[in-house]
């Protein structure tokens, strides 16, 4: 339906939009994500012909969008604006009514179809019963209904919307992403909606287009898009990306913060940054990379099986590490790179993890990094030794025999950072 062809778009001649191109095909559910400034309004009001492009195209069905008569257009495509434009006290039928405007005359009144298809819209977005109370006495949630009503009430068959969720609510937000994605899918409406929430974006659209600096950054499935790697060159934050359980969609969890990068730039700057190897699994090493990278560290880490969400921390965080096959016990190759690590390091540490047969190997990492002078230290509680091993006895043994030779135990965040800065200072 609306292709768009390296479409170029100012302001006061500052560029905004620069060489967009992708296609919307008939009976898509399209987000357009992106962090604040990114173009995504901008985009939307160049495809619903409000802004032209300064160069390349935006078609619909073949025409210049800025070509197509007003009247015409607002026959085949409804926007919900960010920004609700009500400032006169209209009761909500009246307001659900204006969307019939395209489909009358220049001095026709409403017949009665036209109130049938208000009605309708009305009932499909659950307000009939709000039919005559004024808009200004609707809460937010309720107030965004009613733009949805208006635009469904024009009988389009294009929808689009500028962050229809901003400023509502958890519930109000699920309830109007399900009021678009139910119209898209029984009527085949075609949705276009701008939207901050990676989560919800993910959830409700079929197919994510990514903004960065005006750009297309990346297209395709949420599966496609929305990536750990993604996450972190656009909006510069540092997230874990799962899959929800019950919908198999990609959902994103914080991880660290812009203040990680900023604090690594100032700590290249000052050529300060301690090495620290990090030997970890199952879950255990994500907080630890969070906290030695905010104190300014260059971090590693290994021997980390394929799929452990230690593994999803590093790759999130951008820490290099030795990976290995998933469920298999610790190779030759990894060990030996593993080694390389340790060796490069200016410490190494052990995170609070079980250790059985299959891992042994980094254990013995953290041997060797001792018996070359690297400072080790030990997460967690030396009474919980035992607890985690599952390598009869070898484990204890091991930690003991490190504390005995001066490896430190680190029981919390703070003694942890007090290790690394008493590393540090040596």
């Amino acid at each position: 339906m609306f292709t768009l062809d390296r479409a170029a778009v100012s302001y006061n001649s500052t560029p905004v939009l620069k060489s967009i191109s992708f296609d919307v095909r008939k009976g898509e559910f399209v987000g357009i994500i992106g962090p604040n400034g990114s173009g995504k309004s901008t985009l939307l009001k160049a495809m619903a012909g409000v802004l032209s492009p300064a160069s390349g195209g935006v078609m619909l069905d073949g025409r210049a969008v800025s070509q197509i008569p007003g009247r015409e257009l607002a026959r085949r495509l409804a926007v919900v604006p960010q920004d609700n434009p009500i400032t006169f006290d209209y009761t909500v039928l009246e307001i659900v009514l204006m969307g019939r405007s395209p489909h009358l005359g220049r001095f026709q009144v409403e017949s009665g179809s036209d109130f049938d298809i208000a009605q309708d819209a009305l009932r499909r977005t659950n307000l009939l019963s709000f039919a005559d109370r004024k808009i200004g006495e609707l809460s937010g949630g309720e107030r965004q209904r009613a733009m949805i009503a208006r635009a469904l009430a024009q009988e389009t068959d294009i929808l689009f919307l500028d962050e229809p969720t901003a400023h509502l609510d958890i519930n109000y937000q699920v309830e109007i992403l399900h009021l678009a994605r139910r119209e898209n899918l029984e009527t085949g409406k075609t949705v276009v909606a701008v939207l901050h929430d990676l989560n919800l974006a993910s959830e409700f659209c079929d197919r994510l287009v990514m903004l960065c600096d005006g750009r297309v950054f990346a297209d395709g499935t949420p599966e496609d898009v929305i990536t750990a790697e993604n996450v972190r060159e656009v909006y510069g934050t540092s997230v874990w990306v799962r899959r929800h359980p019950t919908s198999g969609r990609p959902y994103v969890l914080s991880l660290g913060s812009r203040a990680v990068a900023s604090r690594l730039a100032e700590t290249r700057e000052q050529g300060q940054r301690l090495k620290v190897h990090v030997i970890c699994g199952g879950g255990s090493g994500g907080g630890l990379f969070t906290t030695l990278l905010e104190m300014g560290c260059d971090v590693t880490a290994g021997v980390i099986n394929i799929g452990d969400t230690d593994q999803e921390a590093a790759e999130a965080l951008g820490i290099e590490y030795v990976e290995d096959a998933p469920f298999s016990p610790i190779s030759e190759p990894a060990e030996k790179a593993n080694a390389q690590f340790i060796a490069a390091a200016d410490a190494v540490l052990v995170a609070d993890v079980p250790f059985g047969s299959g891992n042994l190997a980094n254990l013995r990492g953290a041997v060797r990094a001792m018996n070359i002078g690297k400072r080790v230290g030990l997460m967690g509680a030396v009474e919980s030794y035992e607890e985690r091993d599952f390598a009869d006895g070898e484990l204890v043994s091991a930690l003991r025999s490190l504390i005995e030779r001066g490896a430190e135990v680190l029981k919390t965040a703070d003694e942890l950072r007090d290790w690394v800065a008493k590393t540090r200072g040596l």
